[in-house]
């Protein structure tokens, strides 16, 4: 009696969802198969990446004093 209350509803449960995942199989089977991967990033290309550096402005130096010290 155990047996039965503990083990069959969720043996039934099991057939249902298992029933439903076929139906919908069966209806539509292009849906269940996995997209293609897309790409989310672009690459950078190498020469643009190397003109970007050498372009870049440096930021002015001062000249240093020896005598002027921060007090």
């Amino acid at each position: 009696m155990i047996f039965t209350v503990l083990l069959v509803p969720p043996l039934l449960l099991c057939v249902m969802l298992a029933l439903g995942r076929y139906e919908e199989h069966m209806f539509d089977p292009d849906r269940l198969q996995p997209a293609p991967p897309r790409r989310h990033l672009t690459p950078v290309p190498e020469a643009e990446a190397e003109t970007a550096v050498e372009t870049a402005p440096t930021p002015p130096v001062a000249p240093v004093v020896p005598g002027s010290q921060a007090a």
